[in-house]
């Protein structure tokens, strides 16, 4: 394993948005972020939450390790920010990763989650702590999770996707940013999503979360959009809070799909890093 490896984390596309009923699970895709020794921290245009200076604080609180104040580093990533596809958590599991294979930490799965999600929420980007944003940057397992459990970062089951492929429709940036009450207000919506989720109907689950996202979000275009997509039987849903707007499918549908989401602006396709085996094996270290 090379050292971009060793930090590298991972964008995910969203099933459940966890403000709207305090349940989450989000999907691993191939795109990715590592993260570099530097001598310096990025400016304000490039890390506009402070993300990274509060990998020492989280880093402390976790574990009691101190990484010092000279300990500077950069990310370097193809995940579009801004668009609800996890640039974040990947940041802060990026940065978990590199400060222990720096300074020679030996870190848990559970114990990179529990500093990254800190990470996100010191810096104000986070609304519930993205558990599940944040187990998918660990890549290969879209788990769900609670956030009003007692222990939010331990996943309560793990979901097995059949799509190997997700195309994504990035549509400019979020006029506003929601509050969590405006989710909240659709909590109905979103336990029916989390019931057809834990029932095994993923389908069912993506489109009632899209639906209650983009009414949340109040997003009139993103509900034609989903509708006309939903029309043509793709399982296509808002990803977090948006305005990204994600599918997925197989490869042979790509051409077809490219075609649909092409006349609403530009989009991108990557691969599904999925292994539902992962939550079989794990023991937290």
């Amino acid at each position: 394993m090379n050292f971009e490896d060793s930090t590298r984390a991972f964008g995910g596309m969203s099933i459940l948005h966890t403000s709207g009923c305090g349940w989450g699970c989000t999907i691993p895709l191939e795109l990715t972020c590592e993260a570099y020794v530097s001598d310096s921290w990025p400016d304000i245009s490039q890390d506009p939450h402070m993300l990274l200076k509060q990998l020492r604080p989280s880093l402390t609180d976790v574990t009691g390790f101190d990484v010092g104040d000279s300990f500077f580093y950069r990310i370097n990533s193809n995940i579009p920010p801004s668009m609800g596809l996890k640039s974040s958590s990947a940041a802060s599991v990026s940065a978990v990763r590199l400060a222990a294979t720096v300074h020679n930490i030996s870190l848990s799965k559970l114990e990179i989650i529990k500093i990254a999600t800190q990470m996100q929420l010191r810096a104000g980007c986070s609304m519930t702590g993205s558990y599940d944003d944040t187990w998918a940057a660990l890549g290969k397992m879209a788990a769900v999770i609670r956030a009003d459990s007692a222990n939010p970062a331990e996943p309560v089951a793990s979901v097995d996707i059949d799509s190997s492929m997700c195309t994504i429709l990035l549509r400019g940036t979020r006029k506003s940013t929601p509050e969590k009450s405006d989710f909240r207000a659709n909590r109905s919506k979103f336990k029916t999503a989390r019931d057809n989720l834990m029932s095994g109907d993923i389908r069912g689950a993506i489109r009632e979360n899209a639906y209650a996202v983009a009414l949340s979000t109040g997003d009139g275009l993103a509900t034609e959009i989903i509708h006309r997509l939903h029309s043509l039987d793709y399982n296509a849903n808002i990803s977090g809070s948006g305005p990204a707007i994600a599918v997925l499918h197989e490869q042979e549908q790509e051409s077809h799909l490219s075609d649909v989401l092409g006349t609403y602006g530009r989009i991108i396709t990557t691969k599904i890093v999925h292994d539902p085996y992962q939550m079989e094996e794990l023991n937290w270290a």
